[in-house]
């Protein structure tokens, strides 16, 4: 069987607005392994985001666990937590990044540890990562100026550049054509492959998902189920260490 990457393990998470509480997620359990892409089904306000920030080590769950690597998440200190991110895991947020150069914006994370010092190696480990998704004529442009097919390749450019164990990948795929959302999908599984790491990825459109090994589903009620797994893409099968 292929080595775990992920385990969630009962985790719960509740909001509290006033003297309203709701629970988001209840009992939530899921493993994703080396080389696996795994997608999770669910429609807005399911807490779609609320589990990659807690499977990313962005949050802490009100109970439960989360084994990274064999490390629970859960008890390790911020520090460690932050540590793991854009190193073994990467966090791929639909979010904006006005303002980044692209290649700045790819290599920042890899010259983190460098401080001041010499960026040139981040910067062609970035290069590597572009031409390697396809983006390499993003270079020298802004965010900005990107189109939003440009701007996914380019958040992957820096997920792979980082050579992770994890990536989590939350919307990205779902605001772009069928063409996009299925060559975008087929892309996230030549790099799990590739780079032999785990990818969990949420999505509202079952079409988004159609590169996944497994879906998973949200079932209204804060936990997920099982909807579908595409037997012919699982990944090989290696002997746990």
């Amino acid at each position: 069987m292929a080595e775990l990457v992920l385990r969630l393990e009962g985790v719960c998470q509740s909001y509290r607005r006033g003297r309203d509480c709701w629970e988001v997620l209840s009992g939530v359990s899921l493993t994703v392994a080396a080389g696996e892409f795994v997608g999770v089904l669910g429609d807005r306000n399911d807490g779609k985001t609320t589990l990659l920030e807690i499977a990313a080590g962005l949050r802490v769950p009100d109970a439960g666990s989360v084994w990274f690597e064999g490390r629970d998440l859960v008890c390790c200190s911020d520090d460690e937590r932050a540590e793991l991110l854009g190193d073994r895991i990467v966090w791929m947020p639909n979010k904006d990044f006005a303002g980044f150069e692209v290649l700045e914006y790819v290599a920042l994370p890899l010259g983190m540890d460098r401080g001041c010092g010499d960026m040139r190696p981040a910067d062609d480990r970035a290069r590597e990562a572009l031409k390697r998704v396809g983006a390499e004529s993003c270079e020298g442009r802004d965010w900005d100026d990107l189109s939003d097919w440009d701007r996914l390749l380019v958040t992957f450019a820096r997920g792979y550049a980082a050579r992770p164990a994890l990536m989590v990948v939350d919307d990205l795929l779902d605001a772009l054509g069928a063409g996009g959302r299925r060559e975008g999908g087929e892309l996230l599984l030549a790099l799990a492959t590739e780079l032999q790491c785990g990818v969990l990825v949420t999505a509202s459109n079952m079409a988004t998902l159609l590169a996944a090994h497994r879906v998973l589903r949200f079932d209204g009620d804060g936990g997920i189920t099982q909807t579908t797994t595409n037997l012919h893409r699982l990944p090989s099968r290696r002997a746990a260490s």
